[in-house]
Formats: structure tokens, C-alpha cells, sequence
């Protein structure tokens, strides 16, 4: 199939008023130059509010002609011909096309918006060929097909009343979006959705779209039209630049003694043994558990391949294929001193964000601690030579298990507190994140900013993270913390002026913005922050959203909800949680 590209862009009220066409429009029009090259590489786009409204690109037309669809019940799509164009013949139409619709729709009433109708035409216009539709999506899809309500008054569930129903809010809403997913991925078309919004959207019920397709959900909440659009353009030019393949076919294999019980990340099977992935691209994780079917042999291997069948980007139909062959054991022993800690505890998170639509948080914290604690009990109980039961005894590769599951349990997804859609974010990203991502996500990377000028040109970029406790909290210090997908920079009430005027511009916090745009300023600690900033955004492939936070704000209380090790309301500090998991292996022993 050709690479093909189709925009399609929220013109409703809210995102005119927000700033978020605009941010869209020229997120797409800078990228358009790294879209692949070639007579092959395709686009068209679309814009919706209540109707959506197409646009013919062709040459000989002096301007783009709109045609309007306003039926959002029962969708169709204008003219067979005109819509999707290759690049090279339309590019200054769309671009004179992109520089216009904030304009065009500066005064538009409509606060409806039709997304689920929108991606249904989106999807008929690229039915012949498949591809990439690259939503951009402003509020609460309202109108037609697919359309949604505030399941909650603004988005928070009553999980602190006692709510036994609560999870269920994280469920998609109906069938009606995964039952269009499934078309779109049969038609290789894969989904992106770009949520740049600052109410309730249920991304639980949008991100079934992205999850079965092969794409995902970025998210920019509460959107600043200051802040966002930098990393809108960020995000979309990885999306289209980074290594990727369409229509794609995927299978494990293992020998004897093993089976594949189940395959998790974002992909539609339709047969047990495939799965099959409209797009897979080189940030996409796919989960494979084996479950044992039979004994092995003592001394001998087992065998794994992955195969991989997809078209690059330039039409070219390639198979990929990984082999590996690990060696067998009956010593359980060499079991943990192998242990793959990383690995082991992505598929602890991942089972958790499985586990949060259908179960209550506590069950899902309680499953994630218990794993912990039988993974420890079982190399105490065969393994560990010390019969003295007084303390608690820790294979060296999984020494860092229990910090992590305290981490896990205190994470966005899992703590009581917090936004219902933050909370499907989180599961949505989970689902495929990567192993280097995934512990991160959860257990994030603080550095102090404030005294980089000390150290030395030979010195790792990066400085040794801190340990995430409030100890390593100066009043006088600067200090980043990040998982990956944000960095929230704390700042202490005794930070000298000097200091914050070289970093960020400003001496003083008072109306300072929540979403900051990091400068370069031209002095050593601001070309030092920016340095380490931008380290970070390249080791994490992820244009860090950063924000700003302060001691006696929510955003310092925040801040201070993310140092795992301190003790929390309702959650325990990581010195009490050794004790539990202690406790609880000493009583199993028993």
C-alpha cells in the first residue's frame, strides 16, 4: 500500500477559542516537508465540527474547494476522486489551505463537535488505499455517530465514597468505536489521536480507536496554547519520521514444552495465532506471555522467533525476523540471578493497566503488591541461604522490586486521587509502552538543577538521579522530575532571584505560568538546563511537557505526591512497605 496521510482537524468553538486549530494547522504544515518521499507519499484532509467538511485539492482549482457532509448519522464520503492527492501535487494548496482555516472558522458558534463521524469519513476516503488518520481533537465528541456524554460531572469518579462502581468509568461507554476500529484496522488504516482539550473528553471511550488500530493517544491537558503547540509539532513529526511499517502481520513461535498464552499491546486479532497491526512503528511494545505445556529437557534451549510481515514506507513488502535460543534450568537459583528486573516489573504494569477497567483500584494494588511479595516468598522458601528469618532477604537482580511496586501503587493509574481521563491516559500509554519506558512511567528520574554549573565538562550530561524522597528537597534548590512523558520542574521558597531570572527569565514565581516554555538564555546554567532538557527528550524519544511547580501550591503538593519513597495519605513509605512485604513472607512461611 502507499503511505498515506489524512489530517483531520477540530474547527468547533472551544478549539478556535483555545487555540488548538491553530496549533493543529501549523503542527501539520511544518511536518509536511518530513512526510516520506517519494510519488507514493499521499494526503488529504478534513475539518468537522457538527458537519464535517472536506476539501478538494486539485491543482487547477485556484483554491481549495470545501464540500460539506453534513449527514453525521449515516456517513458519506464527496466525490470518489480529489480527496487524497500525492504529495508532490497538492503541497502549496494544503499549505495555503493550513495557513487559512483558523481564519476561516474565527468566528464559528458551533460548539458540537461530530470526531466520531468525522473519523468514519475520514476512514471511506482512505478505504481504497489504508493509512495513517491523524486526528486532532478538542472536546467532548457531542454529535453523531459515536457521540459521548459527560459520564461525570467534570470528569472525577467517586472512588473516595466508596464508589464499587467507579472502574466502570473506565470502560469504553458502548460498542459502537471499537466496532468502527475493527473496520478501520481490516482496511489497514491506523488512528492517532491528538486530545488537545482542557475539559472531560472520556479518553477510556476514544482510545479503543488508537488501541486496536496500531496508533495511540497524545494528550495535552489543560491545553496552553503557549506551551502546547511546540510539542503538538513534536510529537506529529515523530509520528510520521520515526522507523515504521504499514499493514502488518505478526507471529511468535516457541518450541516444545512452551506455548503463547496471550499477546497485549495495540493491535487487532482476528486469529488466535496473528495479530495484526495497521501500523507498528519502533515505539510500540508488543507483551507475549508463554505458558508451559510440558517439561524441558535438563541442558538443552528454548527457541523463540518473531516474525514480522509489513510494507516500509517507500511500498517495499519485507518480513522481519528474531531469533533467540535461552538456555534451560531446573536450578531455581540461577532463575533470579538471570532475572530481568526491567522486563519482570513492565509485565507487572502492564498486567495492572489490564486490570484497572474491570477491577476496583485496591484489588488492582493489592494483586500488584501480592505478586511482589510471592516472588520474594519463593527465593526466601528455595534459594536463600540464610535461615535467619529475622530480616528480609533480596535476590540482587530483583533487588529494586519492592521500590518498584510501591511506585506502581502510588503511579497515576493506581492512586485514589486524580482525573478519571488522566487515568485512562495512563492505561492507554501502558499498553504499549517499552521496557526503557515503562519503569520511568512509574518510577520517574529527579535531578537538581539548580547547582549543574559545578559540575564539569568530562561529567555524563545527566546528573545521578536523587533518591525520590522529601530529604533530597532543598528549600533553596531547583529540581526536575520526569517520567518520560512530563517534567515538573519544583522550585523552592528560598531559590535565589539570581538563579531563577538565569534559568527562566523571571526573578520572582508570582504569575509565573503552570506550563512553562523553557528559553535559552545566555548564560552557563540556562545553556546547562537546556542541554540536560533536551538529553532527556531525545533518550525518551518524547518532547517532555513541563510544568512548574511550587511549595504551598497544589502543584507543589503534586510535585510531592510523585516521591514514592515518602509516606503518603493512604500509602506507605518505602521503609514501612519493607517492613509489610517482610511481614507477609515471614506468615506465609509460616
Amino acid at each position: 500500500m502507499p503511505a498515506v496521510y489524512f489530517f483531520l482537524v477540530d474547527v468547533s468553538m472551544n478549539a478556535i477559542q483555545t487555540g488548538a486549530t491553530a496549533a493543529a494547522c501549523s503542527a501539520i504544515s511544518q511536518s509536511l516537508s518530513d512526510l516520506p518521499e517519494g510519488p507514493r507519499t499521499m494526503v488529504g484532509i478534513a475539518t468537522f465540527d457538527s458537519t464535517i467538511h472536506f476539501y478538494s485539492l486539485k491543482r487547477a482549482q485556484q483554491q481549495p474547494l470545501m464540500l460539506i457532509v453534513p449527514d453525521i448519522q449515516d456517513v458519506y464520503t464527496p466525490l470518489q476522486m480529489d480527496l487524497i492527492l500525492p504529495v508532490s501535487e497538492c503541497r502549496d494548496s494544503l499549505e495555503q489551505l493550513l495557513e487559512s482555516i483558523p481564519s476561516m472558522f474565527e468566528n464559528n458558534r458551533v460548539a458540537d463537535s461530530a470526531f466520531g463521524a468525522a473519523m468514519k469519513a475520514g476512514f471511506l476516503a482512505m478505504k481504497p488505499t489504508g493509512g495513517k488518520l491523524l486526528v486532532f481533537q478538542s472536546v467532548l465528541p457531542s454529535v453523531g455517530t459515536g457521540s459521548l456524554s459527560a459520564r461525570e460531572t467534570d470528569g472525577r469518579s467517586n472512588i473516595l465514597s466508596g464508589d464499587k462502581e467507579a472502574h466502570k468509568l473506565l470502560q469504553p461507554v458502548d460498542k459502537t468505536l471499537k466496532t468502527m476500529a475493527l473496520e478501520f484496522a481490516e482496511y489497514q488504516v491506523c488512528v492517532d489521536v491528538f486530545l488537545t482539550t482542557q475539559s472531560y473528553t472520556d479518553v477510556a471511550s476514544i482510545s479503543v480507536v488508537p488501541s486496536t488500530t496500531g496508533g495511540r493517544v497524545y494528550y495535552y491537558f489543560p491545553f496552553s496554547a503557549l506551551s502546547d503547540p511546540a510539542k503538538l509539532f513534536n510529537d506529529l513529526r515523530w509520528s510520521i519520521t520515526r522507523p515504521q511499517g504499514f499493514e502488518a502481520v505478526m507471529r511468535v513461535r516457541c518450541s516444545q514444552g512452551l506455548q503463547v498464552q496471550d499477546y497485549s499491546g495495540n493491535f487487532c486479532k482476528r486469529v488466535p495465532t496473528d495479530i495484526d497491526l495497521p501500523a507498528i512503528d519502533s515505539d510500540k511494545t508488543i507483551m507475549v506471555s508463554f505458558k508451559h505445556d510440558d517439561k524441558f529437557q535438563e541442558n538443552s534451549e528454548c527457541g523463540f522467533q518473531c516474525a514480522l510481515l509489513y510494507t516500509t514506507v517507500y511500498g517495499q513488502r519485507r518480513i522481519r525476523v528474531i531469533n533467540i535460543s535461552l538456555p534451560c534450568t531446573s536450578m531455581l537459583s540461577n532463575l533470579f540471578r538471570c532475572a530481568d528486573l526491567e522486563a519482570q516489573f513492565t509485565y507487572v504494569v502492564k498486567q495492572a493497566a489490564n486490570g484497572i477497567p474491570s477491577s476496583s483500584l485496591s484489588q488492582v494494588r493489592d494483586q500488584v503488591t501480592s505478586t511482589c511479595i510471592n516472588i520474594l516468598q519463593s527465593y526466601r522458601q528455595y534459594c536463600a541461604s540464610v535461615s535467619s528469618s529475622g530480616q528480609l532477604i533480596l535476590p540482587e537482580a530483583l533487588k529494586l522490586l519492592p521500590l518498584y511496586t510501591l511506585a506502581l501503587t502510588k503511579s497515576i493509574g493506581l492512586r485514589n486521587d486524580g482525573r478519571l481521563d488522566d487515568r485512562s491516559y495512563w492505561v492507554s500509554i501502558v499498553s504499549s509502552v517499552s521496557v526503557s519506558l515503562a519503569v520511568p512511567l512509574v518510577f520517574p528520574r529527579m535531578i537538581a538543577l539548580h547547582d549543574l554549573t559545578s559540575r564539569d565538562d568530562e561529567d555524563p550530561l545527566i546528573p545521578n538521579p536523587l533518591a525520590l524522597n522529601s530529604e533530597n528537597i532543598q528549600d533553596n534548590g531547583i529540581y526536575l522530575l520526569e517520567n518520560g512523558e512530563d517534567g515538573f520542574i519544583h522550585v523552592g521558597n528560598a531559590v535565589n532571584p539570581a538563579t531563577l531570572e538565569q534559568i527562566f527569565g523571571f526573578s520572582s514565581l508570582a504569575g509565573a505560568p503552570n506550563l512553562l516554555v523553557l528559553e535559552q538564555f545566555d548564560n552557563v546554567l540556562s545553556r546547562k538546563v537546556n542541554e540536560v532538557v533536551n538529553e532527556i527528550r531525545r533518550q525518551r524519544c518524547s518532547y517532555l511537557r513541563l510544568r512548574l511547580c511550587q511549595k504551598g501550591d497544589p502543584s507543589g503538593d503534586f510535585f510531592r505526591s510523585l516521591l514514592v519513597e515518602d509516606k503518603a495519605p493512604g500509602g506507605l513509605s518505602y521503609v514501612e512497605f519493607l517492613v509489610h512485604v517482610h511481614r507477609q513472607i515471614q506468615s506465609k512461611m509460616t
